[in-house]
């Protein structure tokens, strides 16, 4: 992970997840690194908590629940407002969760939607007008491996599955318009096959640190590779 004071200095990076293990050490590593971040949680409760652990300066947290689009266009012109223009988004909303084939709860396949694809692509599609308008900003996903998929039920794998062609196809309509040439989709593919443990985290954030400067649109190789 880069120890650089200044190596985020002038981004507004908004994150998807940053109550998960892997998006709050992002968020942390930002603020380390001279950034200021715009921090979405889907469940009230969380905004107490992920502010006590982040503090109030340069940072902002919000509710953003997985389908509320007007709730996600707020809290992008929240973001705007009170930190600067958004340069960056980090959607790393997840959830892995092993189960037994055919074992899964009734609603595990909206759960895995809502948590892998939907947290993350309605903000960022919230954002876009915005970045659009600037010409500038990148939008990075977290997606998964092979070892990863591997490990994952047939729920979360299809939730996954439709982060990476989501991804694919942002990247794609970004990269073919001479409008928005300065905003970039972007993919991290972690490759692991259970629960991230602390190095996997730390090679992982400082993959994203890097993302978030110059970038090629596409996919990136997996963190730590």
């Amino acid at each position: 992970m880069t120890t650089s004071a200044n190596g985020c200095r002038g981004h507004v990076v908004v994150i998807a997840g940053a109550t998960g293990r892997l998006g709050s050490a992002l968020a942390r590593a930002v603020l380390a690194n001279g950034g200021k971040v715009a921090a979405a949680v889907r469940k009230p409760w969380q905004v107490v908590k992920l502010r006590e652990q982040l503090g109030t300066e340069g940072v902002l947290v919000g509710l953003v629940p997985s389908l509320d689009t007007e709730a996600a266009a707020g809290f992008a012109k929240g973001a705007n407002d009170a930190l600067g223009p958004v340069t960056a988004f980090v959607g790393a909303a997840g959830t892995f969760a092993p189960r037994t084939p055919g074992r899964e709860p009734g609603s595990d396949l909206v759960d895995q939607l809502e948590a892998n694809l939907l947290a993350n692509a309605t903000l960022a599609r919230a954002l876009l007008p915005g970045l659009r308008k600037r010409r500038r900003g990148r939008l990075v996903f977290v997606g998964a491996g092979s070892a990863c998929l591997a490990a994952g039920s047939a729920t979360f794998v299809a939730a996954k599955e439709a982060v990476h062609g989501f991804v694919r196809a942002l990247a794609a309509d970004l990269a073919s318009d001479p409008a928005v040439r300065g905003v970039e989709a972007t993919m991290l593919q972690p490759d692991f096959a259970a629960r991230m443990g602390d190095a996997e985290i730390a090679s992982t954030v400082a993959a994203l640190l890097a993302a978030l400067g110059p970038a090629a649109p596409g996919v990136l190789s997996p963190a730590g590779s």
